[in-house]
């Protein structure tokens, strides 16, 4: 497995393209130019929630849209589980990482027992302002510029029956300022309704509900709706715009992948030999 090493220095605006955006990878063809600008640049910003059920590819769509970000447009890769080797360069952040960060800001700030206080709203605030602080002016803005973070299980860390929980408060702060980082936060989970409402819900422009193809082997259909929208310059709500449905075939050989497919980026829990039964044979 390559992990890839945090990047050494800041990424300024002018870096980027006149338009302030990614360009886009040299030599693609025709057909990846189109998926890329229609399909993974409208929703390559902001805070999505991918749902549905058990084994509906949530993790298919998860990966593949955190890969070709990276293959398209060049763009760093967080993962809070180890990907397959095939993925390529990766920067793991999972709650061991968090924490460590966590502990750093505290450590900076002077308050280096907040994290076992007993004051929920001094300790909740604390996580909050050093967050920001921290994604916008110190460490975490090396980190989390351009990037796509994927927070698999979101529950994990977002669950609104835990709202004190530290990593809860930590990604709600990373949420808050997600515009300003031109990032793109990635959280899986079954059930919507046990997602916190404030760290995550109430910033997630991008919904995905995926589910598995009963007439399309190795395939998930999933259906991607956003109620926002965030450009490379502009940003604006109140938008309903939905995208045509994708069809992800996680068992097809990719160009991108050397001919490997999908389902050999990531722990696909054996997909690959699910055969979906219609309700004919039920």
């Amino acid at each position: 497995m390559v992990v890839a090493e945090k990047p050494k220095r800041l990424i300024f605006a002018d870096e980027h393209s006149e338009m302030n955006d990614w360009p886009l990878r040299a030599g693609l063809g025709w057909r990846s130019r189109k998926q890329a600008n229609e399909i993974y640049r409208p929703i390559a910003r902001g805070t999505m929630l991918v749902t549905g059920d058990r084994g509906s590819g949530k993790d298919l769509f998860a990966f593949s849209t955190a890969y070709l970000n990276k293959y398209y447009f060049g763009r760093r890769v967080l993962l809070d589980t180890p990907p397959k080797q095939a993925f390529g360069d990766y920067i793991p952040f999972d709650a061991g990482v968090m924490m460590q960060e966590i502990n750093k800001m505290a450590k900076a700030a002077g308050v280096e027992g907040i994290t076992a206080s007993n004051d929920r709203k001094e300790y909740d605030e604390f996580i909050e302002e050093a967050t920001k602080d921290w994604a916008l002016e110190g460490e975490g803005y090396v980190l989390l510029k351009d990037s796509v973070l994927y927070l698999s299980e979101l529950k994990r860390y977002c669950y609104k029956r835990n709202p004190h929980n530290k990593f809860n408060k930590f990604i709600g702060s990373i949420n808050s300022v997600v515009r300003h980082l031109d990032m793109l936060v990635i959280g899986t989970h079954v059930y919507e309704n046990e997602i916190d409402k404030y760290t995550y819900l109430q910033y997630a422009n991008i919904r995905a509900k995926c589910s598995w193809c009963v007439s399309r082997e190795h395939t998930a259909k999933v259906r991607v709706g956003m109620t926002g929208i965030i450009g490379a310059d502009f940003a604006f709500g109140g938008v309903l715009y939905e995208l045509p449905p994708l069809y992800i075939d996680g068992d097809a050989p990719r160009s991108c992948l050397d001919g490997k497919s999908f389902f050999d980026i990531f722990q696909s829990k054996s997909m690959s030999n699910l055969k979906p039964v219609s309700t004919k044979e039920m």
